[in-house]
Order: structure tokens, then sequence, then C-alpha cells
């Protein structure tokens, strides 16, 4: 699929791009060393998080919107800053059931016995809902920007299901590669250590920025239709 080979190739080209995409993968990494600071660490590495997020929300926003072109340049912090926050919160909305479902299997399992036997339910129950929240998350983000970042408009659900059913086939391919993508750095951070470690930063961030350039020129050719 051409548009897909496009996007994947999108983060590693372009002028200037190795460096861009060399602190967009620092970035990640430093975030996850502050993760090990007792106490604080997690909130240090979820705000550090909100930049390279609002750097690949960013090439989001411009593509849906038509604006084609390089990766951008990393400037304007506080406002890569700002629209990584409202990215996650927006992402956590749709992720909060799911991990709530999931958790709670996670106790049932850890108490043994028939509550074992529901846990597992619960987990399956969790991932399911987490894949379909992952799946209509780059719609909802695209309503997100399309209604001048309004929250409300990222739960518009008979309106994103419309726009994606427009592009069913490239969306779900989209949707596929960037899951089986996911899967594979988490077993490479698992199964490597130090070098695992690393490759999974990178990797993330690399699947963000060609994510965000796929769904926000498809995205866009969705709404363009019927207009």
């Amino acid at each position: 699929m051409e548009a897909l080979e496009r996007s994947f190739r999108y983060p590693l080209s372009g002028e200037g791009w190795g460096p861009k995409f060399a602190f967009g993968g620092i970035l990640y990494i430093l975030g996850s060393l502050l993760g090990f600071l007792p106490w604080v660490g997690w909130i240090c590495s979820i705000l550090i998080a909100f930049l390279p997020l609002g750097y690949a929300y960013k090439v989001f926003r411009d593509h849906l919107k038509g604006a084609e072109g390089p990766l951008p340049a990393w400037a304007a912090w506080g406002e890569l800053f700002t629209m990584g926050l409202f990215a996650f919160l927006l992402s956590l909305g749709y992720w909060i059931i799911p991990g709530l479902i999931y958790w709670l299997g996670k106790v049932l399992w850890d108490n043994g016995g028939f509550a074992a036997f529901l846990g597992v339910l619960f987990i399956i129950l969790g991932l399911g809902v987490g894949l379909v929240a992952f799946f209509f998350l780059p719609m909802a983000m695209a309503f997100y920007v399309r209604q001048n970042e309004s929250f409300s408009a990222a739960y518009r659900w008979s309106g994103i299901v419309e726009k994606i059913w427009v592009v069913q086939r490239e969306y779900f391919i989209g949707w596929l590669a960037s899951l089986i993508f996911l899967i594979v750095l988490f077993f490479v951070r698992n199964y490597f250590l130090y070098i695992g470690w690393v490759i999974h930063a990178f990797g993330v961030f690399y699947l963000s920025l060609a994510a965000a350039h796929f769904f926000g020129c498809l995205c866009r050719k969705s709404m363009e239709v019927n207009r």
C-alpha cells in the first residue's frame, strides 16, 4: 500500500530529519530514565513525554489540515508541551475504561481460585475494549482538531464511525500495522536488555510520527468526502 509505505518513510526523510528524529528519541529515553527516580519519577517521565507527544500531534494536525512537508522544527516548547498534554488527556479518555477493566482483572487474578477465573475474563475484556479504543482514537483525534480542539467533538461516535467507514480498508490496514509494530517493540524491550530499551524508545517515537502522517492524511481524505 503506497500511502502506508510513504508514511513509514516519512520520519526518516526530508531536510534535517536526522537531528529532529534523534532528539525526539532522546526525549523518550530521558523520560524513561527519570522514571527510576523515587516518588516523583513517574511524574517527571510523563511530563517529559508530553514534548514528543505534542510534536507527533503537530505532525498529525498539519497533515490533517493539508500542510504537507518534512518533519517540523523543534520550536515553541510551551506549545508542544500543551499540545502533548491535551493529546494525552484525549487519549486517556479512550483508554481509562479498558485500563480499569484490565486492572480489575489483574486484581482478581492475584486473589486466586474462582476470582482468578473471573480475572482472566476481565483481562481479556480489557484488552478487547482497549483494541477498540485504539482503533477509534485516530479519527477521534481528527474530529478534535477539526472542531477547534473541542474535547466533546472527539466523542461524536456516529460521525466518527461514518468517516472511518469512508476509508475503512486503508484505516484498518494502518491500525493493524501500528498494532503489530507496537507488539514487536514490546517484545524487543522485554527480551533484549539495554539495547532493546533504546530501540523501544526510538521505535515508539518513530511509530508516533509515521502514524501521525498516515492517519492525518487519511482522515483528511475521509473528511473531504461529501463536504
